[in-house]
């Protein structure tokens, strides 16, 4: 017995290190670890941005409506769209101005120009952070065709989209659409 015992003892003393297997099963449980956690990290890193834009588009989009349904809500008469003067909206002109006269007799100016849209010279949206998608800006006006008497519904549409994403699947854009009775029409 004590030959046994002196046997299991040098057995246990010299068995120090670690088996092939053992080692290659700890590192395999590793990486399949690190490979979980960076994969949450990604996605998690990822959809915070695409919120973050998501968002810069949307307060921009509201802000610019918002707007520009206060100032043809409350305009007396439109006397210009896409350049052209009108007397009325009988036609349903279209385009990518509106000029528009107020209670006060000011006019308005508002216009989509390149990737920006303003009223007179002031923006309207941030254009360090979004832009006007190219053709996508149209005012329009609709009257009764034969009532030149009947109050006009003024629009206007656009699609705003991000600037600075560099990733197609970080870009965000968004169609902004509305349209307004003259509240003040006098024809």
């Amino acid at each position: 017995m004590k030959k046994f015992l002196t046997s299991y003892i040098l057995h246990l003393t010299f068995r120090e290190g670690y088996t092939i297997i053992e080692l290659l099963a700890v590192i395999s449980i590793l990486v399949i670890l690190t490979g979980i956690i960076s994969g949450i990290l990604y996605s998690t890193l990822h959809g915070s941005s695409k919120t973050k834009i998501t968002s810069e588009v949307t307060q921009n989009g509201n802000y610019a409506i918002s707007i520009l349904t206060n100032i043809m809500s409350s305009s007396t008469s439109v006397t210009k769209i896409g350049g052209v003067e009108i007397q009325d909206c009988t036609a349903n002109p279209t385009g990518t101005s509106i000029s528009l006269k107020n209670i006060n007799g000011d006019e308005y100016n508002i216009s989509c120009s390149g990737n920006n849209i303003s009223s007179g010279s002031t923006s309207l949206i941030n254009t360090d952070q979004v832009q006007i998608r190219a053709n996508s800006c149209q005012f329009y006006c609709n009257q009764k065709a034969a009532d030149p008497y009947a109050v006009p519904i003024l629009g206007i549409e656009f699609i705003i989209e991000d600037k600075s994403a560099e990733l197609f699947e970080n870009r965000s854009s968004s169609l902004f659409k509305t349209s307004v009775s003259m509240r003040n029409y006098s024809p």
